[in-house]
């Protein structure tokens, strides 16, 4: 009777034991990279090419084109001729006269903190921990992808935008990031027992209120993209909000919107206004109610607008001093002609150095918002020969 013996396997080399153990490893890190990275839990659709952006002028009579309503996204904006809307979980690139969706970058998987649409980049930061960790940036006319990194930042995280830099903005401390590059320019903590109780952004550079337990405030002003100290003043002594940095420092403080140099941080003016306090204007349901734009002029070099309670002022850049003002329901439009301003049911077109009306397109269709009564009218935005009247609840193209 034989016997059946087990047969002796051969022993692997120490070569192929590496390289398994090689394989293992990338097994189990695609594994987990794909059910917790950017890459493995991103749904993306890009445009074949940014839209051709037309230079024409709004048509004498405009036309409701579509409309878009807020259940779906909640946040809008314009920027490289296409309709930016995004939700907690992504991204979309509409086109402005068709409301089609042009692109898309979606993360079910993660929470957006907050994003903010500069002048052909959108950045986004994401949240798939209890921070704030993935920052993302995307070519506003077609949503390819900028870049990617990753950050630290809180869950208490707000996003504020210009040129090209993205300012993330927290009580404790601010963190300017490169929207050409992946890169974070610079960083500011306010010294121990302080915090920003006000931050605002602009051409200018980044404005701060610096208020500390000891009693003492100071506003300061840094270098947009170095971060370099520019001045520290002492601020009011009535409650302060910074409005923004476009040609001057817009301030609100008490009922009064106040004026400095960007130079220097020097009071140039106050212009009395409706506003009831500052802390009144923190807690509208709007975070709109007040805002600040600077508008490309020939011959003046710009001029600096500031909205603040449905009311619409253009300063002088070098003296501060009031050019005009107008009741405006929403925070206007920038074009090639002017300045687009919604205004009792209408759309006026003014010259952005003197206020004097230059055009005034009829709306063949009203009814549809905010073509009516503008009620919940947030800002207008321009998107070629389009406009875009951005509200509360959700959108409506114009052409």
């Amino acid at each position: 009777m034989s016997r059946v013996l087990p047969r002796r396997l051969p022993r692997p080399s120490w070569p192929a034991l590496t390289w398994l153990a090689v394989l293992v490893i990338a097994l189990v890190a695609g594994l987990i990279l794909a059910g917790t990275s950017n890459a493995g839990s991103t749904d993306v659709r890009t445009a074949a090419s940014p839209p051709a952006i037309s230079s024409a002028p709004l048509a004498e009579q405009l036309e409701t084109r579509w409309s878009a309503q807020s259940a779906a996204d909640d946040q809008r904006s314009v920027a490289s001729g296409t309709v930016i809307t995004a939700n907690e979980h992504g991204v979309r690139g509409l086109d402005p006269l068709s409301g089609e969706e042009r692109w898309h970058y979606l993360r079910p998987n993660a929470t957006m903190c907050d994003l903010t649409v500069l002048d052909d980049v959108v950045i986004a930061i994401f949240r798939t921990t209890g921070r704030c960790n993935e920052a993302v940036a995307l070519e506003a006319g077609s949503g390819v992808r900028r870049w990617y990194r990753n950050v630290g930042f809180s869950d208490q995280l707000s996003l504020l935008g210009s040129g090209t830099a993205a300012l993330a903005a927290t009580p404790g401390g601010i963190a300017v990031l490169d929207a050409v590059g992946n890169s974070i320019r610079w960083r500011y903590n306010p010294p121990q027992g302080c915090e920003l109780a006000s931050i605002g952004i602009g051409i200018n550079g980044v404005v701060v209120l610096e208020s500390c337990t000891t009693g003492t405030a100071w506003l300061a002003q840094f270098d947009l993209y170095s971060g370099d100290p520019q001045w520290r003043v002492a601020p009011p002594e009535d409650d302060v909000t910074v409005l923004g940095v476009d040609g001057v420092v817009s301030l609100l403080a008490g009922q009064q919107l106040r004026i400095l140099s960007a130079r220097n941080g020097s009071l140039l003016s106050t212009v009395d206004t409706a506003v009831e306090s500052a802390e009144s204007l923190e807690s509208e349901e709007s975070a709109e109610s007040a805002a600040t734009l600077f508008a490309e002029t020939s011959g003046r070099g710009g001029v600096p607008l500031v909205y603040l309670a449905e009311r619409l002022y253009g300063v002088d850049p070098v003296s501060g001093t009031l050019l005009w003002s107008v009741a405006a329901t929403g925070l206007p439009a920038l074009n090639d002609l002017g300045v687009v301003v919604p205004e009792g049911g209408e759309f006026v077109i003014r010259d952005a150095s003197t206020g004097q009306e230059l055009d005034r397109p009829i709306v063949a269709d009203q009814g549809t918002p905010p073509g009516g009564s503008q009620d919940g009218l947030l800002r207008l935005e321009i998107a070629g020969p389009a406009l875009i009247a951005i509200s509360a609840d959700g959108l409506v193209a114009y052409a």
